[in-house]
């Protein structure tokens, strides 16, 4: 099923948690949300076994007694690997992390945009995809356990999963596909293969930017104008999505459209198809004709 925020609230994502029986998976870039540690602590407390990987420095830092908190409920916790907490990689200086923001129990699984904070369900664009489906469940829990034990995950999951390092490839598939699409992203970036597709797409292509950018993401979206894409830039609410979607599939998930993103950092996403693909589209288009030119 498909949540859109802010509209859908923490609801899907306390239910999930509610529902869950012997073990919950979390990877998730911040969880600071009271509702989702309270939900935790109330699934250890009914003997459901919780492991939790959280970015080691978010935004450069941890926000402040994030870690205690997390261990408070009883959930095991653990960094993400070294290779995802190093040094500013590529043109704008970006830093590589685990920016994953999923949940997998059973066979149930939880994919989206969002961080588990407050301002992902009252004031952003998120989207997020929560179902009873095997095959993506049993994919997360690959992900999971290599990044729980410092391996890598391998082939397999990328079979079921748009996953970060190598997202590229999936997501340029998308873009070039025939038709319109539109697109959503928190960060634009120099990823050669995303400009080039974004190019040959030139007017069929409509790009949705968050109104406050940074210098260099601002030069990115001129450039990307250059090649005749629609860009526009939405201030509320604020635009931390990451969609890519035509009216027959669409790909939600935490990858920007960042060499970072797509090349360095954990990430995860989803390939959705057929209503979810087409209610994804029409929203993008919705949130567009919201946007300003500056």
């Amino acid at each position: 099923m498909l949540f859109i925020e802010p509209h859908a609230g923490i609801a899907p994502i306390v239910r999930f948690v509610r529902a869950a029986h012997a073990r919950l998976d979390i990877n998730t870039y911040l969880l600071t949300d009271r509702r989702v540690l309270n939900a935790v602590r109330a699934a250890i407390a009914r003997g459901v076994r919780v492991r939790i990987i959280i970015a080691r420095h978010p935004y450069g830092r941890r926000p402040r007694g994030e870690l205690t908190r997390l261990r408070a409920t009883g959930a095991v916790v653990r960094y993400a690997p070294p290779r995802f907490t190093s040094q500013a990689v590529g043109n704008a200086g970006r830093y590589v992390f685990d920016h994953a923001k999923y949940m997998v129990a059973g066979n149930n699984a939880e994919i989206g945009t969002a961080n588990m904070t407050w301002s992902a369900f009252h004031k952003n664009r998120e989207y997020l995809w929560v179902g009873h489906d095997p095959r993506i469940a049993k994919a997360l829990r690959a992900v999971f356990y290599a990044d729980w034990t410092r391996h890598h995950a391998g082939a397999a999951p990328r079979r079921v999963l748009v996953l970060s390092p190598g997202a590229t490839g999936a997501l340029v598939r998308l873009l070039r596909a025939p038709g319109r699409v539109c697109v959503e992203s928190e960060e634009l970036g120099r990823d050669r293969p995303v400009l080039a597709a974004l190019r040959a797409k030139g007017p069929a292509a409509s790009l949705l930017l968050p109104a406050r950018l940074d210098r260099y993401d601002r030069r990115m979206a001129r450039l990307v104008a250059s090649y005749g894409v629609h860009v526009r830039f939405l201030r509320a609410p604020y635009l931390h999505a990451k969609l890519i979607a035509d009216p027959t599939q669409a790909f939600i998930g935490s990858e920007n459209l960042s060499p970072s993103s797509l090349n360095h950092n954990r990430e995860v996403g989803l390939i959705l198809q057929r209503h979810a693909a087409r209610r994804l589209f029409d929203q993008c288009q919705r949130d567009f004709a919201r946007g300003s030119t500056r």
